[in-house]
């Protein structure tokens, strides 16, 4: 895996021109939004947020074989006597994003393990680095991919379904039904208090229309728009490539080291917003890295006013976006309530063990 990483680094390197002329330091604004002065931001700021047929049955076997997994079926407390091992995740769970997979890959977690719940201590719940962190640690450990070709690494999810399966690792970890995370807030009807639970099932997210879902090409996990259909004088077909935690990483980590260089920099959010739509891969190499963005910067600064306004109502309506409250009904007049996600302990109590004996001090 390792050795195909290199590989296609040295093949994203091949394809990216050396130029002659060099890109300004700083990113100017796109033409189509000149008249609005592009919003200074601090890196901390960017937040890149049907069930489909087995992979193959020997080779999944054999793999469940090798790494002692047992499959999770309809309930994930109908096993909580094989906590310890690796599970199958029922791609069910997903709900509409798993359209959004190939049909062929497999997810597979395990509780969170002593040292990752270690790191977890250490999270800052000011700090977005710092959560982003051991979020990503989490899954790095606890989370795998299983296709039919093989393993892919962890980070080829897409970016809106991280904290989806962080939660669904925690409740593995959990499995009990300990520690749970719960809130509650007040009827609006009858001023009764109703009880929310945090848990993967309960997110929602905001799907693309059925309208635009044909444009969508699974197997290669890409848009595919013609523009010209839509009455923009555009030759071709426009791809457009899912947003990947390993695109959101890497341009964060991009952001991070142009920060340092400068941390008076002023970072163009809105194109930002474009960037990992328009890349099929980000590199985690800074100077790849910085040669991919300034390329796509020249051809983002060269839209005029209708292609930049085509394309922004494009990634609008494309886009899976995560919903930022909990639904539940009260149970006293059944009226729907409705109530902003939050972590009443910050997000350092997500995986915080409840510790059986008599706590030592009162810090």
């Amino acid at each position: 895996m390792i050795e195909n990483e290199n590989n296609l680094e040295q093949q994203l390197q091949g394809q990216i021109p050396e130029y002659v002329e060099e890109a300004p330091e700083a990113p100017e604004a796109p033409k189509p939004a000149e008249e609005q002065k592009p919003k200074k931001i601090h890196v901390d700021d960017i937040h890149l947020p049907s069930m489909g047929p087995r992979i193959d049955k020997d080779a999944e076997d054999k793999f469940n074989q090798e790494h002692h997994i047992s499959r999770l079926g309809e309930s994930i407390f109908k096993n909580a006597e094989i906590r310890d091992g690796w599970m199958d995740v029922d791609r069910q769970y997903l709900g509409e994003r798993d359209v959004f997979y190939p049909e062929d890959w497999q997810f597979k977690i395990r509780p969170a393990t002593v040292e990752a719940i270690r790191n977890w201590s250490t999270i800052d719940d000011e700090n977005a680095n710092s959560v982003d962190r051991v979020f990503n640690e989490i899954l790095k450990s606890c989370f795998a991919i299983q296709t039919s070709t093989g393993p892919l690494p962890w980070y080829n999810i897409n970016a809106w379904d991280r904290f989806f399966f962080i939660l669904l690792i925690r409740e593995y970890t959990f499995i009990n039904g300990d520690s749970k995370i719960e809130y509650s807030e007040d009827c609006p009807n009858c001023d009764n208090p109703v009880t929310f639970t945090l848990t993967s099932g309960n997110l929602l997210f905001d799907m693309p229309d059925p309208d635009v879902m044909p444009m969508y090409n699974r197997s290669k996990r890409i848009w595919e728009i013609d523009p010209e259909e839509y009455g923009l004088p555009m030759q071709g077909v426009i791809t457009l490539w899912l947003p990947t935690l390993e695109k959101d990483i890497n341009i964060r980590q991009w952001l991070a080291t142009r920060y340092q260089e400068k941390p008076d920099r002023n970072f163009d959010p809105v194109l930002i917003r474009f960037l990992p739509w328009f890349l099929p891969k980000i590199s985690k190499d800074d100077t790849i890295a910085q040669r991919q963005i300034r390329e796509f910067k020249r051809k983002f600064d060269s839209w005029d006013i209708d292609t930049f306004k085509f394309m922004d109502d494009v990634i609008t309506n494309i886009i899976v976006t995560p919903d930022t409250k909990l639904i539940q009904k009260c149970p006293t007049c059944g009226e729907e309530v409705t109530s902003l996600i939050r972590f009443p302990d910050g997000p350092s109590s997500l995986f915080a063990m409840e510790s059986k004996f008599k706590k030592f001090g009162k810090k």
